[in-house]
């Protein structure tokens, strides 16, 4: 599971970097200078990311929990299935036909049972693992997109990309991973529109309608 979930989310924020920046997939090579020049080169771990930002951890928790949840209810029904064949097996040769016919039925309906939800968990850990990579890119993306644009970089490799050599001083994934964590803990504020609007005090109902008090008649 744990390899699973690294290569995937791994691959999708490495894909989002690469189409973000331009990077050559085959680069080789990094020079050993970097900074907030324009048409600067820079190396970032985009596994790293994955596992060591905040929202990374969040979505690795998740994952892990629906795991084990799974895992939980697999246990369960194969150590039913366990139990009805120890059964047939140590009882099955003294028990009239029906019972034994009606035992058999049973662990066989557990062990498809098993076999079924073995493939159902299969499936949903997949599409939670999919949705997880999605939400992290969307939560991640414009935040390492806007700090290549601050910097001005020309390309960002990928640190697992074969790169032959690459100075540490081009690696800036600690700078990233720090900007990530500072920004997902950011509350959000509200458009300077909604904002503007939020402070203009509604206005006050009108006043209802009076009708006229009916002067009194004069006595004749």
């Amino acid at each position: 599971m744990r390899r699973i979930l690294l290569s995937i989310l791994a691959a999708g924020v490495s894909a989002s970097l690469a189409a973000q920046t331009g990077a050559p997939a085959n680069a080789s090579t990094a020079p050993a200078q970097t900074g907030s020049s324009a048409g600067g080169i820079a190396v970032i771990d985009a596994q790293r990311l994955a596992l060591e930002s905040a929202p990374g951890k969040e979505a690795y928790s998740r994952l892990q929990k629906l795991q084990a949840q799974k895992k939980d209810d697999l246990d369960k029904v194969e150590k039913d299935a366990r139990d009805l064949v120890q059964k047939l097996s140590d009882q099955g040769s003294s028990m009239p036909a029906d019972k034994l016919e009606a035992l058999q039925k049973q662990a066989d309906d557990k062990q498809k049972t098993w076999k079924r939800m073995q493939e159902d968990a299969q499936k949903d850990l997949q599409e939670a693992e999919r949705k997880e990579m999605a939400a992290l890119e969307n939560r991640i993306g414009p935040i390492v997109k806007e700090f290549f644009k601050e910097k001005r970089f020309a390309v960002v490799l990928d640190s697992r990309a074969g790169i032959m050599y690459a100075d540490e001083a081009v690696n800036v994934t600690d700078e990233v991973l720090k900007r990530i964590n500072t920004n997902v803990a950011l509350p959000q504020t509200k458009p300077a529109a909604d904002k503007a609007q939020s402070t203009i005090p509604a206005p006050k109902p009108a006043a209802p309608a009076t009708k006229p008090t009916p002067a009194p008649k004069k006595s004749s």
